[in-house]
């Protein structure tokens, strides 16, 4: 009678078994904020809403009488299947955003508005060398449409724009012309679909 018994417990355990995860049922707009408050060498690590989801906007707001070490923080965002070694996007806090036009504070409300969709989850990781106070503000909504006509957001620095980048892709640092630059990108690792690079 051992036999039955066994495979009758096995049976039980594999319809116990979850499988692996599904994508949650993503109610409305998610208006998700991060409180950063890091001193010295430190990280902090986020875990974005359940997807399917897009960010639609990433913003930072540096705490009043912060120092502008923020700049040089490294940022990573990780898409599904992404790594912390090898992230979608790898910056300098300060290349990945933009003054906010009409902002409040002389431009002291930063963004960056490039759809940013994932299918189950993503992480935001920061990690400082000084003092980085201040909060990130993320306007994600449900669904991710971008990952079936582009793909991921991928993000790097470069030495300067290209010549053969379109207008908008390797924006110039404009507080320092000729400074590195950032190339951004669509592709669809590690997501469905066949590899490519979403142009």
């Amino acid at each position: 009678m051992l036999l039955p018994t066994l495979a009758t417990a096995i049976g039980l355990l594999a319809a116990d078994d979850p499988g692996p995860p599904r994508p949650r049922a993503s109610a409305g707009p998610i208006l998700a904020r991060y409180e950063v408050d890091l001193v010295g060498l430190s990280r902090a690590v986020f875990a974005l809403p359940d997807g399917p989801r897009t960010i639609r906007s990433l913003r930072w707001i540096p705490a009043p009488g912060s120092t502008d070490s923020w700049r040089s923080a490294r940022l990573r965002l990780i898409w599904d299947g992404d790594d912390l070694d090898s992230p979608g996007v790898d910056l300098p806090l300060g290349l990945l955003l933009s003054p906010e036009p009409g902002a409040a504070g002389g431009g002291s409300l930063l963004v960056n508005r490039r759809p940013m969709p994932y299918l189950r989850s993503g992480r935001l990781v920061i990690d400082a060398e000084g003092p980085v106070r201040g909060s990130f503000r993320l306007d994600t909504r449900p669904g991710a449409e971008v990952l079936r006509t582009r793909g991921y957001l991928r993000a790097e620095v470069v030495p300067g724009p290209s010549p053969t980048d379109s207008p908008g892709d390797s924006p110039r640092n404009p507080e320092h012309d000729g400074a590195p630059a950032v190339r951004y990108w669509y592709d669809r690792r590690p997501g469905p679909g066949p590899t490519a690079d979403g142009r």
